[in-house]
């Protein structure tokens, strides 16, 4: 993937016409055959179950045979992944110091969790006479977020408060390869609403980092919406790239997501299905965790720490440009990075291209969500007037043809918190094709650098 970026087909890729694409894939296959397959996750090799989860009635579409032979097929794979994840978690936070076998056992758990991923495809004669939902839709009534939320809407940064503490995080073993040094984080989530999200009660991120020489800095990153890189055998992967560079990089496993998915959902899908809370946990919650993993770096190493977000993790770190000033200050980042950002989660929710692709705003409104009791609510996870990490410590990287995050949002951002010139980049394409570019052209990382040796 790395080398077909980099290839003049790849200019081709980092380029307007891929969003239409993607959303095109979305709608028709992507998230139909992952609302199948997190059926299965939580039917196992029941038919019954699974065609309850999916909302299917008995004898409705699908024969048994067919079905019972599909769910076989992945429920084997799932155990073998299950199993390959168990024997991963034990050795390397346990006894187990050997880094030719702690490397072996990763490769084995990315290995059976790309093939459990996989079996999407195997759903397929599912998709037929009629497609099944995208998502399980659980949307929150509003008077009990009403409830729930009061005291937050009250004062905002009381949601982001949370005790930091660098030793509760447990650290494994380390192995190498292709010149890198790689190990794992885990502690309990210091985020009391992500206590209540079942699968994302402990905090899990990767640490990869230059194996033969010093690394210029610390940088914590995390991810976009569905993407589930730490569960994926391939070569070199956004981190790596990172690594590479000289970066010392924390990816964080972002709430709902890869190892910390909630059970019986696909990866990412109750962000926007379990909404408009499960939303906010997320970006309040990863803010949280995302001090504690900065003042951990920092209590390991000392130095500079940074912090990048993309797409849905741009939320979060404008939070955490937003609000750090509630954290102790070896939590609070000296820069961030920002890609792919947006000023109104109400103007995503209702007027980005993803989410009216999703549903999502059609079943808002369906739960009485009216726009201005979200915009009231966003303003729990929107970006503060004034950021508390120093404007010329802020870089952004927008895609001008961007409706899935709304790039104008983005840029206007930018321009109240007066971000320099030299920190706005600004691409022809739009939220597809820019980690392609980015692939392709690194110099937002270099003005970061930048900015950090300032």
């Amino acid at each position: 993937m790395d080398v077909l970026f980099r290839s003049p087909l790849g200019a081709l890729l980092a380029r307007p016409w891929v969003d239409q694409a993607g959303l095109f894939g979305i709608r028709r296959w992507y998230l139909p055959l992952s609302r199948l397959w997190a059926a299965a996750n939580a039917a196992g090799d029941d038919v019954a179950w699974f065609r309850d989860e999916v909302g299917r009635p008995p004898g409705a579409l699908w024969s048994d045979s067919l079905v019972r032979r599909i769910l076989a097929r992945h429920a084997a794979r799932q155990a073998t992944a299950d199993a390959a994840r168990a024997a991963w978690d034990e050795s390397l936070f346990g006894g187990e110091r050997r880094q030719d076998r702690l490397l072996l056992l990763d490769r084995q758990r990315r290995a059976a969790a790309t093939r459990h991923l996989a079996t999407r495809a195997a759903f397929y004669p599912l998709l037929f006479p009629e497609r099944p939902p995208m998502a399980r839709w659980q949307i929150d009534r509003p008077a009990d977020v009403d409830r729930d939320f009061a005291e937050a809407f009250v004062r905002p940064d009381g949601l982001y408060e949370a005790t930091i503490d660098a030793g509760a995080v447990s650290i494994s073993h380390a192995f190498a390869r292709d010149g890198l040094r790689e190990y794992w984080l885990r502690a309990p989530t210091p985020a009391s609403r992500l206590r209540g999200r079942s699968g994302s009660e402990l905090l899990y991120a990767r640490v990869i980092e230059p194996a033969d020489r010093p690394a210029v800095a610390s940088l914590v990153t995390g991810s976009g919406l569905c993407l589930e890189f730490d569960l994926w055998s391939i070569a070199r992967d956004p981190g790596t790239r990172l690594a590479e560079m000289g970066w010392r990089v924390i990816e964080p496993v972002s709430p709902y997501h890869g190892l910390r998915a909630m059970p019986g959902r696909y990866g990412g899908e109750p962000f926007f299905a379990a909404g408009p809370t499960s939303s906010i946990d997320l970006i309040s919650g990863q803010a949280i965790e995302s001090a504690l993993l900065t003042a951990w770096a920092r209590d390991r190493w000392g130095g500079k720490v940074a912090l990048a977000g993309i797409s849905m993790t741009s939320f979060v770190a404008q939070q955490v440009a937003s609000r750090c000033h509630l954290w102790p200050p070896d939590a609070r980042p000296d820069a961030v990075l920002l890609i792919c950002h947006s000023g109104r989660i109400e103007a995503v929710t209702l007027g980005g291209a993803l989410a009216a692709t999703l549903g999502l705003d059609a079943a808002l409104g369906r739960a009485g969500w009216s726009r201005a009791a979200l915009t009231r609510l966003s303003g729990l996870i929107d970006p503060t007037e004034q950021p508390a990490v120093p404007a010329s410590h802020i870089v952004s990287v927008l895609g001008e043809t961007d409706r899935w995050v709304p790039y104008d949002d983005g840029l206007a951002v930018a321009r109240r918190w007066r971000l320099p010139e030299a920190n706005i980049f600004r691409y022809p394409l739009g939220h597809l094709g820019m980690p392609v570019q980015l692939t392709r052209d690194g110099a937002p990382f270099e003005r970061l650098k930048q900015v950090l040796a300032s």
